[in-house]
């Protein structure tokens, strides 16, 4: 059996046949603002389980709707194993699809050793393998903030998903200096009662079904374009 080459009208009429065929997710994109409590041991980050939006904060693009959700606990020291499916479930009202957040990396701090031993304002502070970065706000105060990376998508990650970056961050400063605030961490209890707040920020990036159909349809239009020279 003898099979007919493609013809030029084919093969541009193909993008449009594989837009048809393939499956793709909704993309998820847009910002949430999210507040709740947490408390901070050496080995730990307890995330109470349930958290809701910030007060005043508008929620963008796939997270408009969200009212609040669940997050889990981070256990094993301050490089726990990754990734984590299902790390943050965003929930809403009766209209919103819950979204997920599958935790892939956790940025390291921005401070340094040398700041972990400074009170004087300014001063950042990242300890050793520790993915925290303590600020010393004032003489007497401290903010400590972290970064996730991971996949937000909606139903299940293996039809599509997002690259999201959340930035989480004390929302009350804690009282002290920063080598008070990192002994009272290495004891039993840690730092308890912290609140928090929390922002991330979903983006797309083609999927490679969506880059194949783009590069099929640009070797369409080049054969039209050259086609249309030669005559």
């Amino acid at each position: 059996m003898r099979f007919k080459p493609l013809t030029l009208a084919g093969l541009v009429a193909l993008p449009a046949f594989l837009l048809t065929t393939m499956a793709y997710a909704t993309p998820v994109t847009g910002e949430a603002n999210i507040a709740g409590n947490v408390s901070v041991t050496a080995t730990n980050i307890n995330f109470s389980p349930t958290f809701t939006t910030t007060a005043g904060a508008m929620e963008t693009g796939s997270f408009a709707g969200v009212t609040g959700g669940t997050i889990q606990a981070l256990t094993g020291g301050p490089t726990p194993s990754l990734p984590i499916p299902g790390f943050v479930v965003f929930t809403g009202g009766a209209a919103f699809t819950p979204i997920t957040f599958d935790l892939t990396y956790i940025a390291p701090g921005v401070g340094t050793l040398a700041g972990c031993s400074s009170s004087t304002p300014g001063s950042l502070c990242t300890p050793a393998n520790s993915p925290f970065t303590l600020i010393q706000l004032t003489s007497n105060t401290v903010i400590a903030s972290l970064q996730f990376n991971g996949l937000s998508y909606t139903g299940s990650s293996a039809t599509g998903s997002s690259p999201t970056v959340s930035i989480f961050s004390t929302q009350t400063a804690l009282n002290g200096t920063i080598p008070q605030v990192l002994a009272q961490l290495s004891m039993p209890g840690g730092v308890q009662g912290i609140t928090y707040s929390a922002s991330f920020t979903a983006t797309t990036v083609p999927e490679p079904g969506s880059l194949l159909v783009m590069g099929i349809g640009l070797v369409g239009v080049g054969l039209i374009a050259r086609r249309k020279l030669r005559n």
